[in-house]
């Protein structure tokens, strides 16, 4: 009995081990196809292959396991689309700080479920999907930039309603989609970036700030119902109503001048 404990113990390590240095491999790979094939085609290619278990069941399951996945999706492809923009010249910092960012939402972000994690995953998947989705618009018809909005605030808050008691979801998460998707057409029109350096055409829109700062306003006054048989207390959302306007507010009042327009 202890050689059989002692065996399952190793191959439990054997399988952590493995599956880390796949994930790892994964991010590493991803980076590593868009900067040697100079397309971003190859990179989602590998994010989605490693999804293979969504399709791996009947196909009426498939709507259900997508959805379930969507904040994983938007992650994956939202970065790789983030590296390709990072420029494919060659390897660089940001080439480099998206795969370690990449890496640490495979192995340590995505795996957890406590509530907080679960509200930390889907502030990952506005922060990302946003901040890719503002930087395509001048390449794109807006209509691409409202509908990916729309699928970021959907898939992000539906990660956060679906862990509640109450499954009555499905109105918030439109809501919330539709919500998500107007701030999408408002900064279309009004993209105002902030330059990460001279060796990259990367740079950070005002529309992944704004978005994360009012979805963590969201989900901090949906925990408080949670908490309080549907009722929202002042005390629970106080705080973060006041980080989010203050922050919404320095960045549009002191940051938005000509010169940061892209």
């Amino acid at each position: 009995m202890a050689d059989y404990i002692l065996l399952r113990k190793g191959r439990n390590k054997l399988s952590s081990f493995l599956h880390v240095a796949l994930n790892i491999a994964l991010a590493v790979a991803t980076t590593a196809s868009i900067v040697i094939s100079g397309s971003y085609v190859f990179g989602l290619a590998l994010v989605l292959l490693s999804k293979w278990r969504v399709i791996a069941v009947r196909p009426r399951y498939w709507w259900t396991n997508i959805k379930g996945n969507l904040v994983d999706y938007i992650v994956g492809i939202d970065i790789a689309m983030l590296i390709f923009m990072a420029g494919t010249d060659n390897i660089n910092f940001w080439h480099i700080l998206l795969t370690i960012i990449y890496a640490v939402w495979l192995v340590i972000i995505k795996p957890r479920s406590e509530p907080i994690m679960t509200e930390v995953q889907s502030l990952f998947a506005v922060f990302f999907g946003t901040f890719a989705t503002a930087l395509w618009p001048t390449q794109v018809n807006p209509i691409f930039a409202v509908l990916n909005c729309f699928i970021i605030g959907y898939g992000a808050s539906r990660h956060v309603l679906i862990q509640g008691d109450d499954h009555d979801y499905n109105l918030t998460t439109f809501i919330c989609g539709l919500m998500m998707a107007e701030l999408g057409w408002l900064f279309f029109h009004w993209t105002i970036v902030y330059r990460l350096g001279t060796d990259t055409t990367l740079a950070i829109p005002q529309l992944p700030i704004v978005a994360s700062t009012l979805f963590f306003f969201f989900a901090r006054g949906y925990k408080s119902a949670i908490r309080h048989d549907g009722k929202i207390r002042a005390k629970d959302i106080i705080a973060p109503a006041i980080f989010s306007v203050s922050v919404i507010a320095v960045m549009l009042l002191f940051f938005s001048v000509a010169s940061f327009d892209i």
